[in-house]
């Protein structure tokens, strides 16, 4: 009998367990995800098509607003509720014109495998994309890091000081941070 840790790798496996790792990582999977679903639509269309621009327009609209987590918690003061409704209305508008977008290749034959393979991804891309958004509204999701560097200019010499915090998982959660 096949046992599940050998089998090939999948795209979950690339996103981990909730509580094992930092608000960065998650951010940086989700990113990262959606950086290869823009990529994707070069399956579909040609370089130069609108379709194509249309495609990457929507990837980059759930990019930027990945990539803004930190502002929208720091700085504007958005509360979680509101951040998640606004993601959640990005992601159904943006994958509901991807989708629009797929619906007539998918009838295809030769493009029938590669619409479930974005199908899965759209599904991979939201859960790590809930992952990166609700860990940046947990403090001990958090990694604090100080980098400091000091040069002296007559001799030239330099050196580098790391301080900060690692991520803490409550115990109550650490049984969560181990592989499935």
């Amino acid at each position: 009998m096949a046992k599940y840790r050998d089998r090939p790798l999948q795209w979950d496996d690339i996103i981990g367990r909730f509580e094992s790792q930092p608000c960065s990582h998650h951010t940086r999977h989700a990113l990262v995800l959606i950086e290869r679903l823009r990529d994707e639509g070069a399956r579909f269309w040609d370089e130069e098509s609108q379709q194509l621009k249309r495609w990457r327009h929507y990837c980059g609209c759930l990019w930027r607003f990945l990539n803004n987590l930190g502002y929208r918690r720091d700085t504007a003061k958005q509360s979680l509720e509101t951040a998640m409704r606004e993601f959640i209305q990005e992601f159904e508008h943006s994958t509901g014109g991807m989708y629009e977008m797929l619906y007539g290749k998918a009838a295809e034959p030769n493009y029938a495998e590669d619409f479930r393979e974005i199908t899965n991804l759209f599904h991979v891309v939201y859960r790590s994309s809930t992952y990166a958004l609700v860990s940046h509204w947990i403090d001990d999701k958090q990694e604090h890091k100080l980098i400091t560097m000091k040069v002296d200019l007559t001799t030239g010499e330099s050196s580098l000081e790391v301080t900060g915090s690692e991520m803490r998982v409550q115990r109550k959660y650490q049984k969560s941070t181990r592989r499935l």
